[in-house]
């Protein structure tokens, strides 16, 4: 399996895609990689079949019925990318809403 998913494009033309950090006890961090975010995207934690969103050192269980589950990598690697894709996408439509750039609401 490669080590990241096919690269998404964007409503704004900026890319995305999940770099995938494989564990040794067979669990991953997928690592979100969007062109509009320099500083580094979302990360998610995929252990047991389960995926967490990762806060520092902390987990939270996906509660989403579309993003809680995975039966292998690359269908975690790729919930994460339909993840990452639709915040993202939710991103640009505010930063349009309030006529600011979409870096901007990534912060500094």
């Amino acid at each position: 399996m490669k080590p990241y998913t096919d690269r998404m494009t964007l409503s704004d033309g900026a890319t995305i895609r999940v770099r995938i950090e494989r564990g040794l006890t067979g669990d991953a961090v997928l690592h979100e990689l969007n062109s509009n975010n320099w500083r580094g995207g979302g990360r998610i934690y995929w252990s047991g079949g389960a995926l967490y969103l990762m806060f520092g050192d902390e987990l939270l269980q996906m509660q989403n019925s579309r993003y809680e589950t995975a039966g292998t990598t690359a269908e975690a690697a790729e919930k994460a990318l339909a993840f990452f894709t639709e915040c993202a996408e939710n991103c640009i439509r505010h930063a349009q809403a309030e006529g600011i750039p979409v870096r901007d609401c990534y912060g500094d």
